[in-house]
């Protein structure tokens, strides 16, 4: 006696093959980014202040960090929602995170910031989390897989 399969169960709607449909945890993890390059910007912004056009010492270096960082997290989430690359924001996420944890245990800061210097660990850090979360992984590879099949005719 010969049983037929039961069918194959079908794929949800969003999470089709190059799917154009970012995932959840893609779109979190883009406005984080946004978030942190704000709050990043802000810091450069204060720093050029507290500068007073004195760039003598490295203090350029505490002005252009940020900047950069900033901008290339705005171009990693730009890259992250155009199913490009998920890697061009956890990198800057992650070595933003990286130099904020370095910068509070160097400089002892925490105390008295009435939780701002946990926002600033948190945001790069579940930025950077969220971009490279599997699912995320998954969707950048269909969608570069789509691209270079109709690239290919």
């Amino acid at each position: 006696m010969v049983t037929a399969r039961p069918p194959a169960p079908a794929r949800p709607p969003g999470r089709r093959t190059g799917s154009r449909r970012p995932p959840l945890p893609a779109l979190v993890a883009a406005l984080g980014a946004v978030l942190t390059a704000l709050l990043t910007a802000f810091f450069s912004v204060i720093a050029l202040a507290f500068s007073n056009g004195q760039y003598d010492g490295g203090t350029w270096l505490v002005i252009a960090t940020p900047v950069l960082l900033a901008a290339w997290l705005l171009a990693g989430a730009l890259l992250l929602m155009t199913g490009r690359s998920w890697l061009a924001l956890v990198l800057p996420a992650a070595v933003l995170f990286g130099l904020v944890v370095w910068g509070t245990i160097a400089a002892g800061l925490g105390s008295d910031t009435d939780g701002f210097v946990v926002l600033m660990w948190l945001l790069p850090a579940g930025t950077a989390l969220l971009a490279g979360l599997p699912g995320v992984r998954r969707w950048i590879a269909a969608r570069r897989g789509a691209r270079l099949s109709t690239d290919r005719g």
